[in-house]
Formats: structure tokens, C-alpha cells, sequence
């Protein structure tokens, strides 16, 4: 038996510098994907990527595989590593530099949002109502240019962006004008804020800090904000803060930064619910609703035109985007109205949020709660579910890992596909490829919770922080 004990710790501390080799390992494979980024497919064939969607497709595939294998190795062993700070070191070491590797790149391929980011901050810093003129407009033609006009979508059509992120805009203007990579630049901040504010909130929590990791290299959010620029980095850091402020028993501040983080973009309202017990129910609404408002005051001469292009955007089938339930729905019911079916969606959003709201939210039950009501937004989105949208749930796949969504947030990417068909029409086995497995295996997981009761990584809203992933596998 005295020979065992050294047996067994000799045995540990190999299998203890074997994850954190591991991981090191992934993450120089990863950097030099990232590093060459859209380089690296010219290495091979053209007739390989017909589209640079599909060479981005690659890309992506490629560095999902080694993050699902990442992911894995944490999990597996979360008793041996799970709070080892040399890991998390380099989790967090790695993970800047994927996003600043992505800063220098043009962000064309996948979206061209950020140029009307940068556009909507050009009109304020000119003087002008975002809100009042589309950028076709007669009124805006002194700013256009040829380089941030040419690549702005829908023209024609007012900003859809609330006055958080209009504010927001404004300011990133003032700090790197009409720089792209500036502006990129920002955004990567905020999301680098984002990873070490969900360090904070999992050691408040109790939960192992080598968790942060499944944020951190998660390739969707990567891509969209390094790659893409998307408003998500700053929207997703405020909402983490929101919850970490509540962690830390400062209710009011937690409620207006979930304000702000909603008023960038409005999604993040449905979590508000999951903040508010019994006796701040009233002042917790009163805060979030002032907060969200007093962004709008620099807006209030826009009048009636206000909310931009947002209600032709919920009411427009033509807006549709990557809807696996609404799709399937329109389908089952084909005189079914698109705006009826998001209205119905809208009302079951809300009627889930007033169920959360009453409920007594102890602890971790208030971030699974805003878990909960996410992934119903995702499921019941009434409008489009672009890919940048998902970046919302993955900091809450750090403490309640599930397998269903994590695979989710990896497919979802291949929604992009839409745009390399001759018509624009999202090909149906996209859909099937992105949705059947998380229908599926989310239905599996609660049969199976349903029979064995236990709240596992195969479950509906994932594992808890008592629940080994090991264990959980058997």
C-alpha cells in the first residue's frame, strides 16, 4: 500500500501536465488556423471551396473539431484541473490572441453589419438623428464614401440598432473614426472583457475557472466578433457583468447593466426576469425600464420613427433567417400568417418570463433561469436567428455544459450557406443539420433526466457544478 501512494500521485501528476500539454497543444494548432485564417485554404485545390462562405466552412469545421475535443478534456477532467490557474492562463492566453489575430482581417465574407455600425456613428458625429434617414437618403449623401457606403446593407431602409448601441457607435466613432480595424479592435476588448468577467462570476459561484474555456475558444464567438465585429462584445460583457453584479448582492446596478446591455441589443431584456425575487420585483422594473429609456433622449427628435427599420424587420417574412421551429411551423400550417406566428411566439416568450419572474431564484438557480429563458428565445426567435445571435448562450454553457447546444453553437455556422445559393432560399438540409441534432438530443436528455433524475450534460439545461462530466458520459 506505501508503494501505491506514490504510484498514484506520480500517476496524477502526469495525467495533471498531460491536459494542460493537451491544451496547449490545440490551442498552437488553433493560433495558426486563426493566424492564416481565409490564407490558409489556397493551400489547397480551388475546386475544393466554390464560395469563400465555403472556404470560411472549412475553417470553421476545423477549428469546432479541436474545440469540441478542448472542451472534452476540461469537462473530463474538471477534479485533476479544475482549478488549476496555470491551465487557465493558458485558456485565457490563447484565447486573445485568436481574436486579435482576426482584427486585421476584412470582415466582408460573412456580414457587412459593422459598416453601418460605423456609418450610424459617422451621421451622429455630423450632427444627425440616426433614426431619421436612411443612408440612400439625398439628406446623407455629403458622407458617403467609397469605402464604408458601398458595403452598408439595406440602404434604403432607416438603422434598426436601439440607442445603446447608437450611443455606443458614436463613441467607437470618436476613439477610431471610420477605421475598421479600430473599430474591431474595440469590440475585441469588450469580448476579451467578457472572458474575464465569467472567470469572476464562476469563481463567485464556486464553479472551476477552467470552465471559462468553453467561451473562451468557442469558435462562433471568435469569428463573430474577432471576425465579424458584431455588437455581441459588448452586448454579451454587459449582460455577464449584469449577473455578476447580482452574484454580488448589488441588484439595482445588475439591472441597469442588463438595461444597457439590452438597450445594444434588445434580446437580453428576456433575461430579466431570472435577476428579480420576491421584494425587487417592482423597483427591479422600474430601474431596468428608466435606464433603457434615458439612452433614448439624444434619439426623441426622430418622433414616430424611432424604432427604425425594427417593425418591418419583425413583420417582414422576407426577414426570416435560420427558424427551425417557426419553419417547421409554416410548413405544418401553411395559411399560417408569418407575423400571427411571431406574435404567438412573442406571447409564449412572455409568458415565460412572468413565470420566472414569480418564481424564488436561490444562487446558481438565478443564472440557470437566464439559461432557460435564452434557449427558449433561441428555439421561439420570431424573426431571424443569424449566427451571431447564439453568442448570447454560450457563457452560460461555462456553467451548465450540455451537450445538445454545444453542438448547436458549431452547426449553427452552417446557416451561412444561404447566401451561396443562386436564389438566396436556405437549403432545407442546412436546417435539418443545424436543428435535428439539438431537438433530438435535447429530447433524449429529458427522457432520460425524466427517468433516472439526474440533471446531466445530456439534460435540457446541462450540469450542474456537482456533476462530473465523466460520470455524467456513463
Amino acid at each position: 500500500m506505501d508503494l501505491e501512494k506514490p504510484n498514484n500521485k506520480r500517476t496524477k501528476g502526469l495525467r495533471y501536465h498531460s491536459i494542460h500539454a493537451g491544451i496547449a497543444g490545440l490551442g498552437l494548432i488553433s493560433a495558426a488556423i486563426y493566424l492564416f485564417n481565409f490564407k490558409l485554404p489556397k493551400l489547397f485545390p480551388d475546386f475544393l471551396f466554390k464560395t469563400d462562405i465555403h472556404m470560411f466552412l472549412f475553417l470553421f469545421f476545423l477549428l469546432a473539431i479541436i474545440y469540441l475535443i478542448g472542451v472534452y478534456l476540461v469537462l473530463n477532467h474538471l477534479p485533476q484541473v479544475g482549478r488549476s490557474r496555470g491551465l487557465v492562463i493558458i485558456i485565457v492566453f490563447f484565447a486573445i490572441f485568436f481574436r486579435a489575430f482576426l482584427v486585421a482581417t476584412d470582415p466582408v465574407i460573412l456580414s457587412t453589419d459593422m459598416y453601418r455600425y460605423i456609418w450610424d456613428g459617422r451621421v451622429q458625429q455630423n450632427g444627425i438623428n440616426p433614426y431619421l434617414y436612411p443612408p440612400s437618403s439625398e439628406q446623407l449623401r455629403p458622407l458617403r464614401d467609397d469605402k464604408i457606403y458601398p458595403n452598408i446593407n439595406r440602404k434604403e431602409y432607416p438603422t434598426i440598432y436601439p440607442a445603446g448601441a447608437q450611443l455606443l457607435f458614436r463613441a467607437f466613432h470618436i476613439l477610431a473614426g471610420g477605421q475598421i480595424f479600430g473599430f474591431k479592435g474595440l469590440m475585441v476588448l469588450a469580448d476579451v472583457m467578457t472572458v474575464l468577467m465569467l472567470l469572476a462570476l464562476l469563481r463567485v459561484y464556486g464553479f472551476e475557472e477552467t470552465r471559462v474555456f468553453i467561451y473562451a475558444w468557442n469558435p462562433l464567438v471568435i469569428f463573430e466578433i474577432g471576425y465579424s465585429g458584431h455588437l455581441e462584445g459588448v452586448t454579451v460583457f454587459l449582460m455577464v457583468l449584469a449577473f455578476y453584479l447580482n452574484a454580488k448582492k448589488r441588484k439595482t446596478p445588475a439591472v441597469i447593466a442588463l438595461a444597457f446591455s439590452s438597450a445594444t441589443k434588445l434580446y437580453p431584456a428576456f433575461v430579466l426576469p431570472a435577476l428579480l425575487n420576491r421584494g425587487e420585483r417592482i423597483k427591479g422594473i422600474v430601474a431596468f425600464v428608466v435606464s433603457f429609456l434615458l439612452l433614448y433622449l439624444p434619439f426623441v427628435t426622430a418622433g414616430n420613427k424611432i424604432t427604425g427599420f425594427l417593425s418591418t424587420y419583425l413583420k417582414s417574412p422576407y426577414e426570416s433567417f435560420n427558424l427551425g421551429l417557426k419553419y417547421l411551423m409554416m410548413r405544418l400550417f401553411p395559411g399560417l400568417s408569418y407575423f400571427l406566428l411571431s406574435k404567438i411566439f412573442m406571447l409564449v416568450l412572455i409568458v415565460a418570463g412572468v413565470f420566472f419572474l414569480f418564481r424564488e431564484k436561490q444562487k446558481e438557480q438565478v443564472i440557470r433561469c437566464g439559461y432557460i429563458l435564452v434557449g427558449l428565445l433561441i428555439v421561439l426567435m420570431p424573426a431571424s436567428l443569424h449566427p451571431w445571435y447564439v453568442v448570447i448562450l454560450i457563457p452560460f454553457l461555462a456553467l451548465f455544459p450540455s451537450v445538445a447546444w454545444l453542438i448547436f453553437t458549431c452547426t449553427v455556422a452552417w446557416s451561412y450557406l444561404k447566401y451561396t445559393t443562386p436564389m438566396g432560399i436556405m437549403p432545407v438540409w442546412v436546417l435539418l443539420l443545424e436543428y435535428l441534432p439539438l431537438f433530438t438530443i435535447l429530447a433524449i436528455g429529458y427522457i432520460y433526466n425524466q427517468y433516472t433524475q439526474h440533471n446531466g450534460i445530456y439534460s435540457l439545461f446541462g450540469a450542474n457544478k456537482t456533476e462530473k462530466f465523466a460520470e455524467v458520459k456513463k
